[in-house]
């Protein structure tokens, strides 16, 4: 189960605890079996529509379910990898890259046809990310992430080079994207526009209270994470051919009204100086 998912629903046992509420008084609110609350609750899938039935019921709004939910610890085993582990990743990033996968749920052999590997290849990625500990093989050859939840890279050379390269990645894809997007948007004619590729890009920046900012904050990761609900439910209910994917760069900060960081705002066009 998505781990966003159990927090989820952590939170709406905690939240029915706490108001007395048993799972046959939900039952009768929602009018449905005491069974089918026990699988919501345990290992089957809740659907968007029937969270906000419970959601409404609890009087929760979705950036209260978010915020609570952060605050859910359920990882049994450490975050944060090891030394061996980190030194030996931050060398061969293609395993990470694996590993990070297979931590999202992805099986060897989805891998495998996505990337075009030999069955020697996906192998030794699973032998040696197994030897690291980093995940284990089950019953019926079944590979899992021997973490619970996100996984923590350190602050060492590891951590560096994953997020500079992360970041430096997902730059190149939006400027390429949205490059693309606004510079072909006249020369796309009517039968085709349908398909042409949707994309918007901005930057902002406001001044406003602490708490404004956070309550916005809270907001938009709701909406990011309902956006990811309807997207699980939007991809067994329909074909493959009926559906795109969507690519959401959501990044956000507060700084100083005197931070350094700020005059690249005004200097994206190009450096103001004397001439």
């Amino acid at each position: 189960m998505d781990i966003q998912i159990q927090k989820i629903k952590t939170v709406l046992k905690e939240q029915l605890k706490k108001r007395k509420m048993t799972y046959e008084d939900l039952a009768k609110d929602l009018q449905v079996s005491v069974p089918t609350i026990k699988r919501w609750m345990g290992d089957h899938d809740l659907g968007l529509q029937d969270l906000f039935r419970i959601c409404d019921i609890l009087d929760l709004t979705l950036s209260d379910l978010h915020a609570l939910s952060s605050n859910v610890k359920n990882s049994k085993t450490p975050n944060r990898l090891t030394d061996e582990q980190q030194k030996f990743l931050a060398k061969n990033m293609n395993y990470l890259s694996f590993f990070l996968q297979i931590h999202d749920g992805k099986k060897p052999q989805e891998i495998a046809e996505r990337y075009k590997l030999t069955k020697l290849s996906v192998d030794k990625y699973l032998v040696k990310l197994e030897n690291l500990g980093l995940i284990k093989v089950t019953g019926k050859l079944r590979v899992k992430s021997t973490f619970d939840d996100q996984v923590d890279f350190g602050d060492g050379l590891l951590a560096k080079t994953y997020y500079k390269r992360w970041i430096d990645g997902t730059g190149e894809f939006f400027t390429q994207v949205i490059t693309h997007a606004l510079t072909n948007e006249q020369s796309i004619d009517e039968k085709t526009r349908d398909h042409k590729t949707h994309a918007t890009y901005s930057i902002q920046s406001v001044r406003l209270t602490k708490e404004s900012y956070l309550k916005w904050a809270t907001e938009n990761a709701a909406a990011i994470m309902q956006l990811t609900a309807i997207s699980k439910i939007e991809e067994k209910a329909y074909k493959d051919d009926e559906l795109f994917t969507a690519v959401i760069l959501n990044a956000h900060t507060s700084l100083k009204k005197d931070s350094k960081f700020l005059t690249m705002i005004d200097e994206f066009a190009g450096k103001i100086e004397n001439i």
